[in-house]
């Protein structure tokens, strides 16, 4: 029995180690890659994270979608759905780091064509280059969706036409009978994570909204004229602020947020307790 328990604590550390690590991918990426191209180039950002693959950072950018890809494929989640989501996820991002978007395009009478940018799209850039919006479309989606399934709270019940369902599964049904670990199997990984509060919920919900709301932004921003996307980095913008909103959300799954808090807590705990022994000594 003891050997068990000592498995089963082990199995649940691992789990939120892989939380927390995909946390820190999404939320750390579009900054490193950001301040990275601003240490190595003197060249002007690319307009989407996608662009870094032709800057500096391009190890910096495949390193760490392959890591965040095997990580969710990796991932085992309380059912069916939620392993179809995070593999999906997954390989999409793989996908997304093996096949590179198109490079820029120079402007119609240029002087100069500076590689990476190229005079004409080749039929091979033009193929791979629309694979790879398949598979970054597919991998969003999917971020955003795993971020809302976090949400739930118990097995959907059963007689429920399909609104219900999809509600229920988009982790939009009220809290389970018993916590929200209740109608889950036995075992050291269905007992996996601490009980989620109310604020936990609160950010899976507006984590994934804000995932579904940024791809659609990046799709609306497409119409814009290329002169604004090109000034404001429009894509950059929406594609960071979801990839982030996606870290946030694991970052309250493993437990992260808590973490931290506690940690400052802690450190202004101390901190005033020495101050207020500073304070009683020099009195003294």
């Amino acid at each position: 029995m003891s050997e068990q328990s000592t498995e089963g604590k082990q199995l649940v550390v691992s789990y939120l180690f892989l939380r927390r690590a995909v946390g820190w991918i999404a939320i750390l990426l579009p900054i490193v890659l950001l301040a990275g191209n601003l240490i190595t180039s003197a060249a002007s950002p690319p307009e989407s994270m996608s662009g870094y693959y032709y800057t500096d950072m391009r190890n910096i950018f495949v390193g760490s979608l392959c890591a965040l890809g095997v990580f969710l494929v990796a991932y085992n989640g309380y059912d069916n759905v939620d392993r179809w989501v995070t593999t999906i996820a997954g390989l999409g991002a793989i996908g997304v780091a093996f096949c590179p978007t198109k490079p820029a395009v120079c402007l119609i009478g240029a002087a100069a064509c500076p590689p990476p940018s190229v005079r004409q799209l080749s039929t091979h850039q033009t193929v791979v280059g629309d694979i790879h919006l398949g598979f970054a479309l597919v991998a969003f989606l999917m971020l955003g969706l795993m971020a809302l399934r976090f949400a739930k709270t118990g097995p959907t019940p059963s007689g429920l036409g399909w609104a219900g369902r999809l509600r229920y599964g988009l982790g939009f049904g009220p809290p389970a009978p018993g916590g929200p670990a209740a109608g889950r199997p036995a075992g050291p990984l269905a007992a996996g994570p601490p009980r989620d509060s109310a604020a936990g919920t609160v950010i899976y919900r507006v984590s994934g909204i804000t995932v579904f709301a940024c791809v659609l932004l990046a799709i609306l921003a497409n119409l814009l004229p290329a002169s604004v996307n090109a000034s404001w980095r429009l894509l950059f913008i929406f594609e960071a602020v979801a990839v982030v909103a996606f870290g946030v959300s694991w970052f309250a799954k493993g437990h992260t947020i808590a973490g931290i808090a506690a940690l400052m807590h802690r450190g202004a705990t101390a901190a005033k307790t020495t101050a207020a022994a500073r304070a009683l000594e020099d009195h003294r």
